[in-house]
């Protein structure tokens, strides 16, 4: 009886002390966190806590969410609960600066008429009533206002910079003013910058990587004729530098040895800048000037862009679709790079944690042997890349043949540089004015200061927008979808110059893809093989017909081709040809699924498979074990 009831005794006191546990566990643990993700996705990165440890005002967060309307959607539900814990991490790691507010905004309700006050979007639901809220609004004391109009669960890996972004807009710090030169309408044509819009119907929209800039710093366009560069303009940009007048060049060249900032971006074939046609003389598009340099402020810097060359690199070509010139399916344009990790820095802030950054015909960087500058490589072409000159590709570009024809080389070439150190001006006498007199700034330096600090990038078309954006329409609003970190790394590139701690280490943690790359380098040599015989076979095919075509064709009273022996024999044996090419192209293409499907099979066995199979062994082992050890000890006794 004793022992009966010490038994249900301690039974309640587990139980009392478990519960007890529980409380205090909640109650003073929930901070604590265990991440086992790779990347620690679900933990702030240090880029964020330093942001909001430097907070000196209080910033508010509104999180509006029907939460109710919701339950319609399971996915979005853990979504927002993603969300909601993340925004309550901001706020233990604050220490108090910033106030998370969880607010459901019912239908008709003085919460609904504020979220709809903050600008956030609202969005019909399928077989419900009411719309449903899902975004935050973010305020200071000095009613500063920044929003997420729609948490959008496609964006869920740039979920922590959208919200560390907000804090730091919100936040006293003093944005840097930055310029933009450019030959291209990278503004747009009749934009006006303070009303966010098109002054007139028909003009060209900014392009994306403008509204980017501007989210982060004071963005201001310059002419390509100014004289002398403002002193206030922390960082010059210069896009596609297209015959500068020498004033412009001694301009800049002035600007960068006083201290002034500088990225440029020259091109030898830039994609985007496409020249008018003119129906009466259409050879003029073909043979217009696609280029941009600036060779004279470039090679007192210590560096040259080879005005001739493109960077052909198979290891890093994109998947494009010619259309009919590529039989209508996507191949290997060597032209046209996805740079990765290894194609980057890994030792400049700039470039070392991002992922993915596409170029097309681009153009490299050689040092030149007198320079006085310290030279860094920030992207670089992979060690088995290949030059093509530029007039290939501007008269005679055919993407297959490149391919087909491609050989790979052992050199690594420089596709941006970090220039640092000491530098003379290019123009010791003054420039060449309108009056072709050499004129020279009252104030003119023959030296840097403190050394000159630029980066140049050799292609223009990572800022255009297919090259990194997917631009998309959502309810009225104009949502971007990063496809690569083409806007990180002038993000990155700019804090970095500016001395902007900034978002740098937040936003490389952008973009989490895991690609197979075992699966692709399995594609790549498929392909190889198979564009090469299927140029073999339209050779054979092209030279087969010239020849029918030269021989004697006869034709009868009703008008049908009489077909000679010779020409019978000839279409007989390029059938033949034919039919044998086309064997060894589904063989090819056989190995290439066979060798993926095996290797497929692999990783599904060691992930599902596996594992469970050695817990299995570990099982067995212990227990086998454990009556060995009874054993053993009945033995014994």
């Amino acid at each position: 009886m004793n022992k009966q009831l010490l038994s249900s005794t301690g039974l309640i006191l587990a139980v009392i002390l478990f519960i007890a546990f529980i409380i205090v566990v909640n109650g003073n643990f929930k901070s604590a966190r265990v991440d086992l993700t790779e990347d620690k996705l679900y933990t702030l990165s240090e880029g964020s806590l330093n942001i909001l440890s430097s907070l000196q005002q209080p910033i508010t967060l509104r999180f509006y969410y029907s939460e109710q309307v919701a339950q319609a959607l399971p996915s979005l539900k853990a979504y927002a609960q993603r969300v909601q814990e993340l925004l309550m991490e901001y706020q233990r790691a604050s220490d108090g600066m910033v106030q998370v507010k969880i607010i459901n905004p019912r239908p008709f309700s003085d919460h609904e008429q504020r979220a709809q006050q903050y600008g956030l979007q609202s969005i019909p639901i399928e077989g419900e009533t009411d719309p449903l809220f899902f975004g935050v609004a973010g305020t200071n004391i000095l009613d500063g206002l920044e929003r997420i109009r729609f948490f959008q669960p496609e964006m869920e890996d740039v979920l922590e910079y959208d919200l560390t972004r907000l804090i730091y807009q919100l936040s006293d710090v003093q944005r840097k003013n930055v310029a933009v030169m450019s030959s291209l309408p990278i503004d747009g044509e009749g934009y006006d910058p303070l009303k966010g819009q098109l002054d007139a119907e028909g003009g060209a929209k900014p392009w994306a990587v403008m509204g980017k800039l501007r989210e982060m710093f004071n963005v201001s366009m310059l002419p390509e004729d100014i004289r002398r560069i403002p002193s206030s303009i922390d960082l010059l940009m210069v896009v596609h530098p297209k015959e500068l007048p020498q004033q412009t060049l001694y301009a800049i060249d002035q600007y960068v040895l006083r201290g002034g900032k500088l990225i440029t971006f020259v091109d030898p074939y830039a994609e985007i800048d496409v020249p008018e046609r003119d129906p009466e003389n259409p050879m003029a598009a073909m043979v217009a000037n696609r280029s941009s340099n600036m060779p004279e402020l470039l090679t007192a810097w210590g560096v040259e862009r080879d005005a001739s060359d493109i960077v052909a690199d198979r290891k890093t070509a994109r998947q494009v679709d010619f259309g009919a010139r590529s039989n209508n399916q996507p191949i290997e344009y060597v032209l046209w790079n996805a740079l990765a990790e290894e194609n980057m820095n890994q030792d400049e802030r700039i470039t070392s944690k991002l992922r993915q950054i596409n170029v097309a015909t681009a153009g490299r960087f050689k040092v030149l042997d007198n320079a006085t500058t310290e030279i860094t490589p920030l992207l670089s072409s992979s060690n088995e890349a290949m030059l093509v000159d530029k007039r290939v590709v501007q008269f005679r570009n055919d993407p297959v043949a490149l391919l087909t024809r491609y050989e790979g080389g052992t050199i690594s070439y420089p596709l941006a540089v970090r220039i640092q150190g000491q530098s003379r001006s290019a123009f010791p006498d003054g420039a060449r004015g309108d009056g072709r007199d050499l004129v020279k700034m009252p104030d003119h330096i023959d030296e840097a200061v403190d050394g000159i600090d630029v980066i140049a990038i050799a292609d223009v078309d990572l800022l255009d927008d297919r090259f990194w954006v997917i631009m998309q329409d959502f309810y009225g609003q104009d949502l971007a979808f990063n496809t690569s970190n083409n806007i990180d790394f002038v993000h990155n590139a700019i804090e970095e110059l500016t001395g902007t701690e900034g978002l740098i280490s937040v936003r490389s943690r952008t973009g989490f893809s895991r690609p197979f790359v075992r699966v692709e380098a399995l594609q790549r040599e498929a392909e190889r093989l198979y564009r090469a015989k299927e140029r073999e076979l339209e050779n054979k095919l092209q030279e087969t017909r010239q020849r029918i075509a030269r021989m004697q064709v006869d034709r009868n009273v009703t008008g049908e081709e009489i077909s000679t022996p010779e020409q019978q024999k000839e279409i007989a044996e390029f059938r033949a040809i034919a039919d044998r090419t086309e064997l060894e192209l589904r063989a090819v293409k056989g190995n290439l699924r066979k060798d993926i499907d095996q290797l497929e099979g692999l990783v599904k066995f060691i992930n599902i498979g596996l594992i469970p199979i050695i817990v299995a062994i570990l099982a067995l082992i212990t227990g086998w074990l454990r009556v060995r050890k009874r054993s053993r000890g009945r033995f014994q006794s």
